[in-house]
């Protein structure tokens, strides 16, 4: 019987090595074109980008995140620190006044305002009524909820006619002006919104403590605004 050729005493180490990797690699090829084998995973589908059918400019995003129209002010750190603002609506009932507010911190204004009420049917009648306060923003200045200390003084002044009588019997008309002061702490609660444009509405309702209580005055001080202003 001949001897297996890998055993054939004439061949060397090096042939013997070369001669058994060919046979091992064309088992492997052979096993691989048998019939039922496996076939090789196919290369996961590239996803597509979405269509691009608008401008960019034509829509309101921030870093290709859409965000409602007028709403990026929601989002930004910084912000426009000084307002003006003022309620059109009093003026219909005979209230002027002007609100300005500046933001110290991320959380905090100065706000000062200044009123004046002459009352339509009586025109003698009038207040004054200056408001110092600091409001404290829960989220971040000019935005959302906030708390409003602060120190509010109101002056009243008005006319009496009187009716004086003398001795005789006969009566004359008497004009006496009067003057009532209001001052002390108060305390704020309320509401802001503000846009993107710097257009901002805010609305507050409280009470303070009359410190000048007298018998023609009042212990507490009802108080509130709605104000529209604009940022810059």
């Amino acid at each position: 019987m001949a001897r297996p050729l890998l055993k054939h005493p004439g061949m060397n180490f090096a042939t013997r090595l070369v001669i058994a990797s060919s046979l091992v690699a064309a088992a492997g090829t052979a096993a691989l074109a048998q019939p039922g084998a496996e076939p090789a995973p196919q290369p996961a589908p590239v996803a597509q980008p979405a269509p691009q059918n608008t401008d960019w400019n034509a829509v309101s995003h921030i870093n290709g995140q859409l965000v409602p129209v007028g709403e990026k002010n929601d989002y930004y750190y910084d912000f426009k620190r000084t307002i003006i603002s003022a309620d059109p609506v009093g003026w219909i009932v005979g209230m002027y006044g002007i609100s300005g507010s500046y933001a110290i911190t991320d959380h905090v204004a100065l706000r000062g305002e200044l009123d004046y009420y002459a009352d339509p049917d009586h025109t003698d009648n009038h207040f004054t009524e200056v408001d110092v306060s600091a409001p404290i923003y829960f989220k971040r200045t000019y935005q959302g909820a906030f708390l409003e200390p602060g120190l509010v003084v109101r002056t009243f002044n008005r006319t009496d006619h009187d009716v004086v009588y003398d001795a005789n019997g006969g009566s004359r008309g008497v004009d006496t002006e009067r003057s009532v002061s209001q001052i002390g702490p108060q305390v704020l609660v309320g509401w802001h919104w503000t846009w993107e444009s710097g257009l901002n509405v805010a609305a507050a309702v409280g009470v303070g403590r009359n410190v000048n209580e007298t018998s023609s005055s009042d212990r507490y001080i009802p108080n509130g605004y709605l104000r529209f202003g604009y940022a810059f």
